[in-house]
């Protein structure tokens, strides 16, 4: 299964679920306005699976793509569902542990365009040889 989801949206997830990880640690005021925070930037659908895998007692909930395996379950993932993880912004269940998936790679790329970008100053890297600027 498979759930439209955008890189912001998989990274509150995350914090979401650090944050839940942590819930013993931290003062009570502090974890629930933290969580709270992360959970206004999720879409329902995501985080009515996430609540229901909580519930659940399935810790942790979001986990990552590790050589083809669930790292929450350890066993192999068909190859489709990890094509299809590893292609576009979207969380997967995993079909043994019902764990939500996210491919990390798809967040690394995205922190990689954006330091591109700031150390550019902005501007595409291409930008800099076309326009004449030295670099």
């Amino acid at each position: 299964m498979r759930i439209e989801a955008t890189i912001q949206q998989i990274r509150a997830l995350l914090q979401l679920a650090g944050l839940d990880a942590q819930a013993q640690e931290l003062p009570p005021e502090t974890c629930r306005s933290r969580r709270e925070a992360s959970r206004r930037r999720v879409t329902g659908a995501l985080l009515e699976r996430y609540q229901t895998l909580l519930d659940a007692g399935h810790h942790p909930v979001m986990v990552a793509i590790e050589q083809g395996t669930c790292s929450g379950c350890h066993l192999r993932l068909p190859t489709m569902v990890e094509s299809q993880a590893r292609l576009s912004p979207a969380v997967h269940l995993c079909p043994h542990c019902r764990r939500m998936l996210y491919a990390p790679e798809l967040l690394a790329k995205k922190d990689s365009r954006k330091a591109g970008t700031q150390k550019s100053g902005g501007k595409h890297p291409a930008a800099h040889a076309s326009s004449g600027e030295p670099s």
